[in-house]
C-alpha cells in the first residue's frame, strides 16, 4: 500500500464519513479525495515532476492534509517548513530543499516576497487566501482547474514521500530526513497495533503540523479511517483545549509534557467533561514522574509514551497504558520513568563508544534498526553515514535497559554534565526538583566551573504565591541526591523558553546565561 492509496480506500469504503473538521471546513472522505485529486492534477498540469519538492509554510489547516496527499499521489516530495523560522533560516531551508511549488498562508506572503532575491527560483507560489502579489496564485482557483480522477503516476514504496527537517549539524543548519512510503507505512502499522487504534477515533491535532508528530498522526489515523480535528495554532491555551476536547468528544490527542502540565494548572480542571478521551499520547520530551502521577490522577483515560526522533519513524519505543499504574509493585511503578519497550517493528540496543552492547542497567547510546528508519538526509551523504552507521540509527541519546527490556532515556549526549570526570544526568536532578512543593517548572544545565570543569545549575519557575530560596532548593536536593549532583546555583525565572511544540529549550537557557 502507498500513502495515497489510504485516502482512495477511505473514499471508496467510507465516502460519507467525516475525514476532517477544521475552523474553515468540514470534509468527508469522498470530498477530501476529490479535492486532493484536483490539486494533484493542477500541479501536474503546471509541470510538477516526480521527485520535485513541494514546500509548505502554513498554519494548521485542512489544506495541509490536502497538499500532503496530493504530493503522495503525484510523487512530489512534501516539505513542511517550520512557520516560526526567522528570515535567514527560511532562506537556508528553501535553498537547501529547492521547492518547485511553495504553498503559503497569507501572513507569510510579504516575507517570502522580500526573500525572493535570496532564494533559488520557485516556479509557483500558491496562497491559501487571496494573494497579495500578482505572481502568486490562489489555492481554490488552482483546485478548480484540476481533474477529480485519480492521477496516473507510477509510485513505488521506496519513493520519498516527505522530507522532515531537523536541526543538529555543527553549523546549525537544518537537515532533511527523507521518509519513503515504505517507512511511513511500517510506522503506521506498528503504532496502530501498539496503540490499539480503533475505527471511530476522533483525533485532535495539538502539534504544529510541520512537526514530524503530525505526519505520524496523519498516516496512522488515515490507515484507520479516523476523523481529524484541526485547530489553527496560536499558542497553547489549556482551557480552550479542554473545552474543545469536551465539546467535540475527542478520543485521542498527542501532547508534549509541558502541554499536559499546563492542563493540570487549569482551575477546576475536573469540571470539563473528558469522558470521551481514551488516550493521551505524550512525546517530544521525557515526562517527569511526579508530573505523570498527577496526570494519571486527574485525567480519566489511558496514557502512552512515545520515544523517537524524526529520523527514526518516529515511533521507536512505547510505554503502553497498562504500564501506567499508580498501584502495583515497586518494580512496576518504577517503569513510569521508562520510555517503554521497543515498538512492534523495532530492534533497540544500548552500546558503548565502539558500538559494543553494554550490560543491563549500564548507560550507553540508544541505537535502533527498523524498516521505519529514514532513508537518509537530503543531499548529506556524510551526515547520513554517521547517523546510520553499520545499518543502525544512532540516536545520540543516552539510555539503559532493565532486565525486562524496558528502555530508560537518561539524557541527550549534549545535555549530560561532566563534573570532575563524573557523569551527571540533568533529568535525575529534575525528577527530584519536581517533588519540591514550590517548583512549577525546572531545567537543569551544566555551567562552566574553574575547578570541576562544569557543575549543575537549576533554572526554576516557582508556583504562584509560593516562595523558595536557592538555599532551600539546594538543601532539598541534598536530602535526595549525592553531594556532587546537587545544583551549585539556582536561578528563578518567570518562564522557561519553549519551542512551538512546548519543549523546554535548554539551548536557549544556556545561550541566555552565557550572555550575562
Amino acid at each position: 500500500m502507498l500513502i495515497g492509496d489510504m485516502l482512495v480506500r477511505n473514499a471508496n469504503k467510507f465516502p460519507a464519513k467525516t475525514a476532517i473538521v477544521s475552523e474553515n471546513a468540514t470534509l468527508d472522505f469522498k470530498t477530501l479525495n476529490e479535492r486532493v485529486n484536483r490539486l494533484a492534477s493542477a500541479m501536474l498540469k503546471k509541470g510538477l515532476n516526480k521527485g520535485d519538492r513541494i514546500g509548505v509554510i502554513v498554519h494548521n489547516s485542512h489544506q495541509f492534509i490536502e497538499i500532503y496527499f496530493a504530493a503522495a499521489k503525484t510523487g512530489g516530495i512534501f516539505c513542511p517548513y517550520n512557520n516560526h523560522l526567522m528570515k535567514g533560516e527560511i532562506i537556508d531551508i528553501l535553498n537547501y530543499s529547492t521547492p518547485k511549488f511553495l504553498f503559503l498562508d497569507d501572513d507569510y506572503g510579504k516575507m517570502i516576497d522580500a526573500l525572493r532575491p535570496d532564494i533559488n527560483p520557485v516556479d509557483h507560489y500558491i496562497c491559501l487566501e487571496t494573494p497579495a502579489f500578482p505572481y502568486m496564485e490562489y489555492y481554490e482557483n488552482i483546485i478548480n482547474t484540476g481533474d477529480s480522477s485519480e492521477p496516473n503516476i507510477k509510485i513505488s514504496e521506496d519513493d520519498v514521500q516527505s522530507i522532515i527537517f531537523t536541526a543538529g549539524t555543527t553549523t546549525g543548519k537544518a537537515k532533511g530526513a527523507m521518509r519513503t512510503h515504505r517507512h511511513l507505512l511500517s510506522d503506521a502499522v506498528a503504532s496502530t497495533i501498539d496503540l490499539r487504534v480503533e475505527y471511530e477515533e476522533r483525533v485532535l491535532i495539538t502539534f504544529p503540523m510541520y512537526h514530524v508528530a503530525c505526519e505520524d498522526n496523519i498516516v496512522r489515523h488515515s490507515y484507520m479511517p479516523n476523523t481529524f480535528y484541526i485547530r489553527r495554532e496560536g499558542g497553547f491555551n489549556p482551557e480552550e483545549v479542554l473545552e474543545y476536547i469536551s465539546k467535540k468528544q475527542i478520543t485521542r490527542c498527542q501532547m508534549v509534557p509541558t502541554m499536559i502540565h499546563s492542563l493540570l494548572q487549569v482551575p477546576d480542571v475536573k469540571k470539563f467533561d473528558l469522558s470521551s478521551l481514551r488516550l493521551i499520547l505524550y512525546a517530544g520530551a521525557p515526562m517527569h514522574v511526579e508530573l505523570l502521577k498527577k496526570a494519571l490522577e486527574v485525567f480519566p483515560c489511558g496514557f502512552a509514551q512515545l520515544y523517537g526522533q524524526t529520523e527514526s519513524g518516529p515511533f521507536t519505543t512505547v510505554l503502553k497504558p497498562e504500564d501506567h499504574i499508580l498501584d502495583g509493585t515497586e518494580k512496576k511503578i518504577k517503569r513510569l520513568a521508562s520510555s517503554g519497550k521497543p515498538a512492534l517493528n523495532y530492534e533497540i540496543r544500548i552500546v558503548d563508544e565502539n558500538d559494543k552492547d553494554v550490560t543491563v542497567g549500564e548507560v550507553g547510546e540508544i541505537i535502533g534498526r527498523s524498516e521505519a528508519v529514514m532513508k537518509g538526509y537530503w543531499q548529506m551523504p556524510e551526515e547520513t553515514e554517521k547517523k546510520l552507521k553499520n545499518g543502525w540509527l544512532h540516536t545520540g541519546d543516552l539510555g539503559k535497559l532493565d532486565e525486562d527490556g524496558y528502555v530508560y532515556l537518561v539524557e541527550r549526549k549534549n545535555d549530560m554534565i561532566i563534573s570532575g570526570g563524573v557523569n551527571i544526568y540533568p533529568r535525575e536532578i529534575e525528577e527530584i526538583l519536581y517533588k519540591h512543593p514550590a517548583v512549577l517548572e525546572v531545567s537543569v544545565i551544566g555551567v562552566p566551573d574553574e575547578h570541576w570543569g562544569e557543575v549543575p545549575k537549576a533554572v526554576i519557575v516557582l508556583r504562584e504565591g509560593v516562595a523558595a530560596s536557592g538555599e532551600d532548593i539546594i538543601k532539598f536536593c541534598g536530602e535526595h541526591l549525592a553531594g556532587y549532583k546537587k545544583p551549585k546555583s539556582v536561578d528563578f525565572w518567570k518562564e522557561l523558553p519553549k519551542s512551538p511544540q512546548g519543549k523546554i529549550l535548554k539551548k536557549e537557557i544556556r545561550k541566555h546565561l552565557a550572555s550575562i
